[in-house]
């Protein structure tokens, strides 16, 4: 939208995002090669002029919710969900939980997986597959519709949706060049949708659109923060996405809605919630406005963050050129319905006994076939 970014009245603010956010876009650059386009003639100086503009402008990140400006670098709580728990003993972190019932294996892996690797054992491999059973179907009852999406994209689809595929800092994980060098495993399953999606014109009578899908999550990640370890922070794992698109007015009802979902997802497990609004510094390129739901892990006695919702207006969509055929970009929105390995974390501290069994939420013992996780007979490995 090079009316806004080249509007004099918005390079303040834009200038306050690209340093906020930590982008690597240049809006003075940005501006001055629009300026150049305009005054030039020649077909040839256009063409590579206009080449190199919209390179430029790639990297200007979305525009950001006006309330954005009050939060500074700190997020606001806007809503908290007590636990219903009483303690009457000391609970245990997870790592101690599932090490005494033998349900993972987390440790010596670095010669046979790499590090932050890890094996579900037993009931929490059922555990798993029940938690993403469970989400489906609640959001199958919302009227989502369910897509398989790839596990490999190319690299423009993962920058078009507003991440780094470069550089020494990029969580993204790429391809060899014997398998093509624009060729990158994705981080989430809202890039797969977005994919699915690119090139598309959606009539407004088939908005807005409610889509969910099961993925591995491919993600670079690392951390020397001690409650981190384990299977918090890993390379690899299972989540269920929610992806919406909306026409241009709706998106940000649709965020309401996604965080609604998600409320109602968690506390009918018992965890303990709180939702905030998440600052500039942490909306990443394509966010206009974001949402963290934190659950509070008594074991590690630490709020983590276990899902999020984004608005990203039509960051996406101008990118990937999704419109709607009224003539204009549609906006997309995405949330996390289950990521599997902090949602594992969550259920096994809050739901814990003295004896060290995991009495299992109400909403999830139909998945497995019994009511209570104990002591794997597995062989440990």
């Amino acid at each position: 939208d090079f009316c806004y970014l080249c509007s004099p009245k918005n390079t303040v603010d834009i200038k306050r995002s690209l340093k906020n956010r930590k982008a690597a876009g240049n809006i003075d650059k940005v501006i001055k090669l629009y300026n150049e386009l305009l005054q030039s003639k020649s077909l040839e100086t256009r063409s590579n002029i206009e080449q190199e503009l919209v390179s430029e402008a790639l990297k200007i990140p979305n525009k950001s919710h006006p309330t954005l400006r009050d939060l500074k670098d700190e997020p606001k709580i806007v809503k908290s969900i007590p636990s219903p728990r009483a303690w009457t003993f000391k609970p245990l972190t997870f790592e101690a939980l599932a090490k005494q019932l033998n349900l993972t294996k987390t440790e010596n892996l670095t010669n046979l997986s790499g590090p932050r690797s890890y094996f579900l054992i037993d009931g929490l491999a059922a555990l798993e597959e029940a938690l993403i059973k469970y989400t489906i179907k609640q959001l199958q009852e919302r009227k989502f519709q369910i897509v398989s999406v790839p596990d490999l994209l190319p690299r423009s689809t993962i920058e078009y949706c507003g991440m780094e595929t470069r550089g020494e800092r990029t969580q993204v994980y790429q391809l060899d060049n014997l398998h093509g060098t624009d060729t990158c495993l994705s981080g989430t399953a809202e890039m797969g949708i977005a994919h699915f999606l690119q090139g598309k014109t959606i009539s407004k009578y088939e908005l807005p659109l409610k889509l969910a899908a099961v993925s591995r999550c491919f993600r670079a990640e690392t951390s020397k923060i001690s409650v981190e370890k384990g299977i918090y922070r890993v390379h690899q794992f299972t989540k269920v996405e929610m992806f919406g698109v909306t026409s241009l007015n709706e998106s940000d009802n649709m965020l309401n809605q996604f965080l609604n979902i998600q409320e109602t997802l968690f506390s009918d497990l018992g965890l303990q919630l709180r939702i905030l609004d998440m600052p500039e510094c942490d909306l990443g390129a394509q966010a206009y406005r974001k949402f963290d739901v934190e659950c509070y892990m008594p074991g590690k006695e630490y709020w983590g963050e276990i899902s999020s919702a984004s608005n990203c207006t039509d960051y996406q969509a101008r990118r990937l050129g999704i419109k709607c055929d009224d003539g204009y970009f549609v906006h997309t929105i995405n949330g996390t319905a289950c990521a599997v390995p902090r949602l594992l974390i969550a259920i096994l501290e809050t739901n814990q006994n003295k004896d060290g069994t995991i009495s299992l939420p109400n909403e999830l013992a139909p998945y497995m076939g019994y009511e209570t996780l104990r002591k794997s007979k597995v062989p440990k490995l």
